[in-house]
C-alpha cells in the first residue's frame, strides 16, 4: 500500500509540474491583441519592384528561427514579407520582398532614409525550442524617388 501511495503522489506531483512549467503562450490569452488572421497593421507601399498595394501582415515569425533579430511579417493577400533586423554595427532596417521572389523583388529602407523609423522589440519571457516570444511595435515613414513604406504595425506574440 505504501509503494502505491508513493507512485501515485510521484505522478501527481509530475502531472501538476508540467501544467505549471507549460512554455507555450495560450492562445488568446492575456495580452493577445489579434486574432488569427486578423492583420497586424497596414502598410501603404510603392515601389517598382513591388507595385502599389496595401500591405496587412497577418503573422509574425521571429527572426531567431533564421539566426537574425528582428522577425518576418507575412501577408498571404499580397505574398509579401516585410522583415525588422536589428544590426549590432549599422542599426535597423526594414527589407520587404515578394515571398516567391526574394532576392529579385525587393526593397531595403534603413533608418537614415527615413522621416519617421520606430520600433520596440522586446522579449515576453516565452521561449519555445530555443525560439524567443516577442512583443512588437514598428512604424515607418520612408520616402526615396521611387520607393516608400508608411504605416504600423504592432504583435503582441511574435515567435
Amino acid at each position: 500500500m505504501r509503494a502505491f501511495f508513493v507512485v501515485s503522489a510521484s505522478l501527481a506531483g509530475v502531472c501538476l509540474l508540467s501544467s505549471c512549467l507549460s512554455s507555450r503562450p495560450v492562445p488568446g490569452g492575456t495580452g493577445a491583441t489579434t486574432s488569427p488572421g486578423q492583420a497586424l497593421g497596414s502598410f501603404t507601399i510603392a515601389s517598382p519592384a513591388l507595385g502599389q498595394k496595401t500591405f496587412a501582415p497577418t503573422a509574425c515569425s521571429g527572426g531567431d528561427r533564421q539566426f537574425f533579430l528582428g522577425a518576418d511579417f507575412s501577408d498571404p493577400a499580397t505574398g509579401l514579407v516585410l522583415r525588422l533586423v536589428v544590426d549590432p554595427l549599422d542599426g535597423p532596417a526594414v527589407r520587404l520582398f515578394a515571398s516567391d521572389a526574394e532576392f529579385d523583388k525587393s526593397v531595403v529602407f534603413r533608418r537614415s532614409e527615413c522621416s519617421a523609423f520606430h520600433f520596440s522589440l522586446d522579449s515576453t519571457g516565452w521561449r519555445v525550442n530555443e525560439v524567443y516570444d516577442y512583443r512588437i511595435t514598428l512604424q515607418l515613414d520612408c520616402k526615396r524617388a521611387d520607393d516608400s513604406i508608411v504605416g504600423n504595425l504592432s504583435s503582441t506574440h511574435c515567435h
